[in-house]
C-alpha cells in the first residue's frame, strides 16, 4: 500500500488534518480523481489513522451489481450500529428497519430515513468519534446516496466525519450539496519514475520512460503496465507495441466508460486511435456517411476533447487508447485499417501517352 502512496505526502497530510477536525467538530471531504489515481488507498490510510486514534470507522463502497438495490449502501454504513437503533424514536427506528430490510411495512419516507440515519450517527458519536467512509460514490444506490448527502451537510458541531471518493462523471447529490472537495491529480514525473523503478528495477530506461509517459502519473497504471509486458519487452530486447497492452484491472477501469458508449462513438474512437494524428478531416473521411458529431457522447464522458489550439482530437488519457483497441475485435480493427488506408492512399498518376 505504501507503494501506491508514493508522491502523496500532501494528500496524506490533508487527510490527517481532516480526520482530526472531524473527530472534534464534524467535517466532510470528497476526493475526486481518475480511475487508478489512488483514491481507495487514501481512504484506507484515513481508516487506519482514524482507528489508531480510537475513532469508530464505518465503511461503504458502491458496487455496480447493487446500484439498483435501494439502501444497500446505507446498510453497509449502519450495520455495525444496529444496537443503537433501540435508542431512536419509534418512527425513526421503524423507518430504518424497513429501509434496511429488518422490518416490514410500506417504503419509508426518505426524509424520515435521512433524519434517522443522522440521529443514529450522532448517538454513536457520543461514545467515540465516528468516521463514515464511502468509496465509489457513482455506484452507490440512489436512495443511499440521497441519505448520505443529507447527512454530510449536517455534521457541523458533531463528532462525525464523512469522507468519500468518486471518479469524475455526471453530477450527483454530493456535488450539488456544495461539500468540500479535493481533486487527486496525477503523480509528478519524479514520483512516477521513482514508483516504477522501485517496483520494477530491471526495467530498461527507455521502457520505463515509455511507461511513465503512457501512465501519465496514474499510480495503478505505473504498477500494472510493466507487468503486462513480456520479459523481452521489459528488457528492451523486443520492440514495444504502438498501443501498450492493459492488465485486466486497467482494462476494467479505462474501458468502463468507453464500453457504455453508443456503437457509432466507439467506432469513431477506434478510427482515431488507429489513425493517431487526431486530424478530424481524416477521421471524417474514413468514417464515410457517419458524422463526427457522433463523438459527442465520448466527449461528454471525458474520454476525448478537441484541442482549441490545433483543432485536433486528443485523448484525455493515453490508456484510453489502449482500452479502445482491446474493446474492439480483430475484424473491427481490420475494417478500420482499410477505411483509413483508403483515405490516405496516394492516387497513382496516369501513364504518359506514347
Amino acid at each position: 500500500m505504501a507503494e501506491v502512496l508514493v508522491g502523496r505526502s500532501g494528500e496524506l497530510a490533508l487527510i490527517g488534518a481532516f480526520v482530526e477536525r472531524a473527530s472534534t467538530g464534524g467535517d466532510t471531504l470528497l476526493l475526486f480523481g481518475e480511475p487508478g489515481a489512488g483514491k481507495t488507498a487514501l481512504l484506507d490510510a484515513a481508516a487506519g489513522a482514524a482507528s489508531d486514534a480510537g475513532i469508530l470507522v464505518l465503511r461503504a463502497a458502491g458496487v455496480e451489481f447493487e446500484a439498483d438495490l435501494a439502501f444497500s449502501g446505507l446498510h453497509q454504513v449502519l450495520l455495525p450500529l444496529l444496537d443503537e437503533f433501540g435508542q431512536l424514536s419509534a418512527a425513526h427506528r421503524d423507518a430504518l428497519n424497513v429501509a434496511l430490510g429488518y422490518g416490514k411495512g410500506p417504503p419509508p419516507d426518505r426524509l424520515l430515513v435521512s433524519t434517522a440515519a443522522l440521529t443514529v450517527l450522532r448517538q454513536a458519536a457520543a461514545s467515540s468519534p465516528v468516521l463514515v467512509i464511502a468509496d465509489d460514490l457513482p455506484w452507490l444506490d440512489r436512495a443511499s446516496a440521497g441519505v448520505l448527502a443529507f447527512v454530510a451537510r449536517r455534521l457541523a458541531g458533531s463528532r462525525v466525519g464523512f469522507l468519500a471518493a468518486a471518479r469524475p462523471g455526471p453530477e450527483s447529490f454530493f456535488e450539488r450539496a456544495g461539500l468540500a472537495q479535493h481533486e487527486l491529480g496525477p503523480l509528478d514525473e519524479e514520483a512516477a519514475s521513482g514508483l516504477v523503478s522501485s517496483r520494477f528495477p530491471e526495467l530498461a530506461p527507455r521502457v520505463r520512460q515509455r511507461v511513465v509517459a503512457e501512465a501519465r502519473g496514474n499510480p495503478l497504471a505505473l504498477l500494472e503496465l510493466p507487468a503486462a509486458l513480456s520479459g523481452a519487452q521489459r528488457a528492451a530486447a523486443e520492440a514495444l507495441p504502438v498501443v501498450l497492452p492493459l492488465s485486466r484491472r486497467l482494462q476494467a477501469l479505462f474501458a468502463s466508460r468507453a464500453s457504455a458508449l453508443p456503437a457509432p462513438a466507439r467506432w469513431l474512437l477506434l478510427l482515431a486511435v488507429l489513425d493517431g494524428t487526431g486530424d478530424l478531416r481524416v477521421l471524417q473521411a474514413a468514417a464515410g456517411q457517419q458524422q463526427i458529431e457522433d463523438l459527442a457522447p465520448a466527449e461528454q464522458a471525458g474520454l476525448v476533447r478537441v484541442d482549441d489550439r490545433t483543432g485536433r482530437l486528443v485523448f484525455r488519457h493515453p490508456l484510453t487508447r489502449s482500452a479502445i483497441v482491446e474493446l474492439s475485435t480483430s475484424g473491427d480493427r481490420r475494417r478500420a485499417h482499410r477505411a483509413l488506408a483508403a483515405e490516405t492512399a496516394v492516387p497513382q498518376s496516369p501513364p504518359c501517352a506514347t
